[in-house]
């Protein structure tokens, strides 16, 4: 299950909830959150709309302890971890950090004018934890240690008790740690992760830099181009903000949105000559084209010659030609 939008978010967050048994409809538009009235807001007004949410779920149960017990009944994936997550927590900021054979996951859920309740948290942790042990097909899963960065509750011994760990609280930030071989375990058994290589995919997720929002806007048109050329109000929707927020936010890294399309479809087109495993036609409506011709003209313009020239040096005993080694140069905004 994909979630692509506002809508389908919301609408995620309330089958969860219901699932667990809570009659939420009233509350879902007290919150500013019924579908009837559209959800027509930023990422960061959605997310104090989910914060609302939560805290009329609160007081309506009586029960602080609420997140934690609401359930995830689904089976997940690796690949559901992050959807899941994201479901929960929209513009989550995350950190990755290792040392000595543990990775500290450390969250920020942010909001514009409300404070982020406790209880998302719970939630948010919740659902990562039941991700990774359906992920790793192990019930036994628990972190190292869960950090809150919220005052001690009466009952805390509640939470050792769900997380299987123990809990601190009056902490710099909010983290859940895990040992490394937990992790790896549940990390997909495909040969980009044998021999090590999830080891690896921890070193690299540690070392990474925090994606820039241009990078988030290009991984979103890579899925989008196969369907055809990408506009830029959906982008903007599914991005869960209007489009002059994704206009500005694109002009602050020095892009636009055509340029951006541009220059994804280019280092795809890159990657894809490389390999050489789609037929020219195939790939360019892969890229969006609505016609080979214009895929054509838009490799004589990336890189001075036609795909078919590219695509037979790339195969050609020794290194392939300079222009299939890097993207050319990414378009700056006038």
């Amino acid at each position: 299950m994909t979630y692509s939008s506002a809508l389908h978010l919301v609408r995620g967050v309330k089958s969860r909830l219901a699932q667990s048994g809570v009659q939420a409809e009233a509350l879902f538009a007290q919150a500013g959150l019924d579908e009837g009235d559209g959800i027509a807001c930023d990422a960061l007004t959605l997310s104090d709309k989910l914060s609302h949410l939560w805290e009329l779920l609160v007081q309506q149960s009586g029960d602080p302890l609420i997140g934690l017990k609401i359930a995830t009944p689904h089976r997940l994936g690796w690949l559901g971890v992050m959807g899941h997550i994201m479901l929960v927590s929209p513009t989550v900021q995350s950190s990755i950090e290792r040392c000595h054979g543990h990775t500290r996951v450390g969250l920020v859920l942010p909001g514009a004018q409300r404070a982020v309740p406790q209880q998302r948290y719970d939630f948010v942790w919740c659902v990562l934890l039941r991700s990774l042990r359906c992920a790793a097909g192990r019930d036994d899963i628990a972190p190292v240690v869960v950090e809150y960065c919220f005052p001690a509750p009466a009952n805390a011994q509640v939470f050792e008790e769900t997380f299987g760990c123990p809990v601190r609280f009056n902490m710099p930030h909010n983290v859940m740690e895990f040992s490394d071989t937990d992790l790896v375990s549940a990390l997909p058994a495909n040969p980009p992760l044998m021999n090590g290589g999830g080891e690896r995919v921890l070193a690299t997720l540690a070392a990474a830099e925090p994606p820039t929002f241009s990078a988030k806007v290009q991984a979103l048109l890579a899925s989008l181009l196969p369907k055809g050329p990408p506009h830029r109000d959906d982008v903007a929707s599914q991005m869960m903000m209007s489009e002059r927020t994704l206009q500005r936010r694109l002009a602050e890294e020095g892009t636009s949105f055509t340029n951006l399309v541009d220059d994804t479809r280019r280092e795809l087109a890159r990657q894809s000559l490389s390999a050489g495993e789609l037929s020219l036609k195939m790939l360019s409506f892969q890229l969006g084209f609505s016609e080979p011709s214009a895929f054509y003209r838009a490799c004589k313009r990336w890189f001075g010659m036609a795909p078919s020239d590219i695509q037979h040096l790339a195969h050609q005993p020794g290194p392939g030609p300079d222009v299939l080694q890097a993207p050319a140069p990414p378009h700056k905004s006038a």
